[in-house]
């Protein structure tokens, strides 16, 4: 046993996420209570009722009282666009005054207008930049989030984008998973086959073999991609090991879900437009829904996607904060688990499954996003006693203690704030 990462934590009420998401009440957390559990190496090595802890770790010297506080796993945010530059706060005052995203586009907004920002920035503002946005995920008890590509609209750019988000994750709190999005929008200047031919046989091969990124996406939407489109790409990346996902359905019923189930996509992302034959292709295909709340908020959709549709068929459900540079700025966990039970119709337990074990299916990562022994040790401490509270009392963030595999990353046991959050 490492006995500098070695630890203790007790009399936590222990969400192990080891229950059915579609289950009501807190039955999907699976609260353990007056549990303990004991870090070792990096893993979890013993879970269990406070009373039954064995001797043998009773005398570890790090040990923390956690006071009847809620334990869950280290939240995972699977959809984000955190490296990027510029300023759009402008067209978020156009959609007040009725533009739509597609209008924003043609008038030289949206994605094109980062993607100049982005190629002007140099790599150290990008960096610090993502570094920052990161930080701020960490408060809310975030220890893995997935980082989008996009904004680079060439194969070196493209590449330089992957690069960066690798330099910016060194010394982070969290753990980013990369991942290449090849076919965002159409760049300037080119003609559109031969983007999409570039993405197919050059930029996912490469971002394949220099290990730049994990995953690939696709942008399959009205005035985007076409599915036709998307699914040469996600399949160049699946010949090369890169783990697919979608865009899909965010804002025209297009058959993304049906898409994403054919294509054995990890996850599909939005789906404010999937009906139910979508969500049932995607549970036969273990494709889990990622909503995004937040997104649809912001962009002020009147039916955002909705968690019983895709829980009903049978699907995994997850969500994610969308974090990018146009459409959604709204950041912290508080806000996203509140936008999923007040916009999305999750139950406050379905919520933090979703951003838990939930959002882990999504990404293809087994070792957490639940509490088993063997797993790793990524943990967040609430200063809270359940999920009802977190999506309640939203604006603040109630991440006390955050572990990532095993060793304390935040510590905000002694801010007076925090003391009385609950």
């Amino acid at each position: 046993m490492n006995d500098v990462a070695a630890m203790v934590i007790r009399h936590a009420r222990i969400a192990t996420m080891l229950g059915v998401q579609a289950e009501p009440g807190d039955g999907p957390l699976a609260l353990l209570e007056d549990g303990a559990l004991v870090v070792a190496d990096g893993k979890i090595a013993w879970l269990g009722p406070d009373a039954q802890l064995p001797r043998a770790y009773a005398d570890i010297a790090l040990q923390l009282d956690a006071q009847g506080m809620m334990l869950a796993p280290g939240l995972i945010d699977p959809h984000t666009h955190l490296l990027f530059a510029g300023d759009r706060s402008g067209e978020h005052a156009q959609r007040l005054a009725g533009a739509s995203y597609l209008e924003i586009a043609q008038r030289g907004g949206g994605i094109r207008a980062t993607v100049r920002a982005v190629r002007a920035a140099s790599d150290e503002q990008l960096v610090l930049s993502m570094q920052e946005r990161l930080a701020r995920l960490l408060l809310g008890g975030v220890t893995t989030v997935e980082v989008k590509s996009g904004y680079g609209l060439s194969v070196a750019e493209e590449l330089r984008m992957l690069r960066l988000i690798r330099a910016a994750a060194m010394g982070a709190g969290c753990d980013v998973v990369p991942t290449l999005l090849g076919l965002h929008a159409v760049p300037e200047g080119i003609a559109r086959e031969d983007w999409i031919r570039a993405v197919i046989e050059e930029l996912t091969p490469e971002a394949a073999r220099t290990g730049l990124a994990r995953g690939c996406d696709a942008f399959c939407e009205t005035g985007a991609f076409t599915q036709e489109e998307c699914a040469a790409a996600l399949e160049a990346g699946a010949r090369v090991s890169l783990v697919p996902h979608l865009h899909a359905d965010q804002l025209s019923a297009g058959g993304g879900a049906q898409l994403a189930a054919r294509l054995n996509c990890a996850s599909a992302d939005h789906l404010e437009r999937t009906d139910l034959a979508g969500a049932e292709a995607m549970a036969r295909a273990d494709c889990t829904a990622v909503l995004l709340p937040l997104a649809a908020w912001t962009l002020r959709e009147k039916t955002p996607a909705q968690a019983p549709l895709f829980l009903r068929a049978g699907a995994t459900v997850a969500l994610a904060s969308n974090i990018n540079p146009g459409t959604q700025r709204i950041e912290g966990v508080s806000m996203l688990l509140a936008s999923a039970c007040l916009l999305a119709g999750f139950t406050p337990a379905q919520a933090l499954y979703a951003c838990t074990r939930g959002a882990a299916r999504a990404l293809r990562l087994d070792d957490r996003g639940r509490l088993e022994v063997g797993l790793r040790a990524d943990l967040v401490l609430f200063a809270a006693e359940g999920a009802d509270h977190l999506a309640w009392h939203a604006g603040v963030e109630h991440a006390r203690v955050v572990i990532r595999e095993g060793r304390i990353v935040l510590d905000r046991r002694d801010e007076p704030a925090l003391r009385c959050l609950a």
